[in-house]
């Protein structure tokens, strides 16, 4: 059985995702070795949280081991997965 939204599209009608901009490409690919990059400085609470709950993702290097959509990345570190938002990480 399809949705409304598909037999829709199936007859052309446009959809949103027709209309925006291709989204850019990841800049990091899976199995790429990361370590993450947030700071006291650059966002506090996020700091403080993982400083409290997962202290392993601020002192270990983690592996990209998923893409998941437009810049984030699903990432283990030693154990513990979690996703990263590009901007969060760096080689």
């Amino acid at each position: 059985m399809t949705t409304y939204s598909e037999e829709m599209e199936k007859l052309g009608q446009v959809t949103i995702f027709d209309l925006l901009p291709p989204s850019p490409s990841n800049a990091f690919s899976i199995g790429d070795s990361v370590r993450v990059v947030i700071t006291v400085e650059s966002d506090s609470e996020s700091y403080h949280y993982l400083e409290a709950y997962h202290p392993i993702v601020l002192k270990k290097r983690g592996e990209i081991i998923e893409i998941q959509g437009n810049q984030q990345y699903l990432v283990n570190f030693a154990g513990e997965l979690h996703v990263m938002k590009e901007h969060e990480i760096s080689f």
